[in-house]
């Protein structure tokens, strides 16, 4: 069988590695990135379950990890989580062994599988149909004043503040319905604090990141090579829609490509399984995206879900984030 992986990020590079693991050929594409790291977008935040499906990738997932936290100050409230930042540039290396992505587009009929890792540019399978789409400006620095693990909300959306070790940071924030740009200069991580940062900014970029979920993603397989195109992580909705947390359910979204290899329905039903949780946090987005009443059960849907990420969220707290999300120019 002769395979074509589009998309070079995470998920394409994680399915590469476990595809040649078992003996198929791959070629892989993958379109240049106008980024000092080479990625797009640069996240380099990751949660529970990484470090388990590094290891099924024969990875030790220690090498990638830059700094381990134990809590995230959210809106000013401490909660107790296991989140960690990773050196993504660093894995996704790893991952191709060294192989060298060739440039896209290509012919779709000279493959008998073509896997879609393209993520939000879903560039080979059918278009989505209101898709959410959260747009966000990020920013990595160095500074000699030490800056929290942290994260605010607003704007249907967030900003961050991620440590990365020697005094590097990463910092953006993203928006459904401000310009991430002007909220983030409203926050005082940058050059408004207090006081002032002695910071250097190594690079910024601006990225897009998929909240619609792979229920209203659909479909997963679509015709077009031989064996029909497949789509894997981003590029079929496999992002938390309230997180933005895509590294793990794509790295999930292969093995259950891998279990249902010769079955598209069998692995489209296990794709809405094993993500049956972000149907439910695309339903808190419907509702602030739509200014509607949001009551205890979408705060039971916040308090779950982060349990998810290792995050231990009150309920009270959950209602209190809720509210903050909703709320604009905080």
């Amino acid at each position: 069988m002769k395979i074509a992986i589009a998309g070079a990020g995470t998920t394409g590079a994680y399915c590469y590695r476990l595809l040649r693991k078992q003996g198929f050929p791959v070629d892989l594409y993958d379109r240049p990135h106008k980024t000092a790291c080479g990625i797009n977008p640069c996240a380099w935040g990751t949660s529970r379950g990484f470090s388990e499906l590094l290891r099924l990738a024969d990875l030790d997932p220690e090498k990638y990890v830059l700094q381990r936290f134990d809590s995230v100050l959210m809106d000013e409230v401490r909660v107790v989580g296991e989140l960690m930042t990773i050196d993504k540039p660093a894995l996704i290396r790893d991952l191709l062994e060294g192989a060298v992505a060739r440039q896209a587009p290509f012919r779709i009929e000279d493959y008998d599988r073509v896997i879609d890792a393209t993520g939000i540019g879903r560039t080979y399978l059918p278009p989505i149909r209101d898709d959410i789409q959260l747009h966000c400006v990020q920013h990595r620095i160095q500074s000699e004043s030490p800056l929290e693990n942290r994260i605010q909300l607003g704007g249907v959306g967030y900003a961050w503040c991620f440590p990365l070790g020697e005094q590097g940071y990463h910092i953006g924030c993203g928006s459904l319905v401000e310009d991430a740009k002007k909220l983030l200069r409203r926050i005082p991580w940058l050059d408004h604090a207090s006081p002032p940062l002695r910071k250097r900014v190594i690079c910024a970029c601006s990225g897009t990141v998929r909240l619609t979920g792979p229920h209203d993603a659909l479909p997963f397989v679509a015709p077009g090579a031989r064996d029909g195109i497949w789509g894997i992580g981003e590029a079929i909705g496999c992002v938390a829609p309230l997180a933005g947390d895509g590294i793990v359910p794509g790295m999930k979204s292969v093995h259950l490509l891998l279990d249902h290899w010769d079955n598209p329905d069998r692995y489209t039903q296990a794709i809405l399984k094993e993500f049956r949780w972000m149907k439910r946090e695309r339903s808190v987005i419907d509702k602030l995206l739509a200014a509607t009443p949001l009551g205890l059960k979408d705060a039971w849907v916040l308090r779950k879900n982060s349990r998810r990420m290792g995050m231990d969220v009150r309920i009270r707290e959950a209602v209190k984030f809720l509210k903050a999300l909703r709320a604009r120019g905080s």
